[in-house]
């Protein structure tokens, strides 16, 4: 059985994209991108809360996602990450847990951006 982890989003970039580096110097960019929603959309998928909140977002919230790119693609699209600027992500889902020093475990569900492309 072959496993597929695929994404495509569209949506809105919410925040200035933040900018770190790992050890070994390769840039990442993390930001979260509002994801586009018509009410027709809303209306007809029961299902889609509880996707949402499989992925971490929070009730109330207008769809938000974490969006991680990393390396050569943070190197040639960085400049089209702007607050504002309508996206469309492509990835994989990704989970990550940890333990916070006192004691409770986290998770957190992100997509790894491996292209994005300016939508008009």
């Amino acid at each position: 059985m072959t496993l597929l982890n695929y994404v495509v989003l569209t949506g809105k970039v919410v925040t200035s994209p933040r900018l770190h580096y790992r050890p070994d110097g390769s840039p990442v960019i993390q930001f979260p991108l509002e994801l586009n929603d018509s009410e027709e959309a809303r209306e007809t998928s029961s299902s889609r809360g509880k996707t949402l909140k499989r992925m971490g977002v929070k009730e109330g919230a207008r769809g938000r996602v974490k969006i991680v790119a990393i390396g050569k693609l943070v190197e040639m699209k960085k400049d089209l990450l702007q607050s504002g600027q309508h996206l469309m992500v492509i990835g994989k889902l990704h989970q990550r847990h940890w333990q916070t020093p006192d004691g409770r475990n986290r998770t957190s569900t992100e997509v790894i951006a491996k292209d994005f492309h300016q939508m008009e």
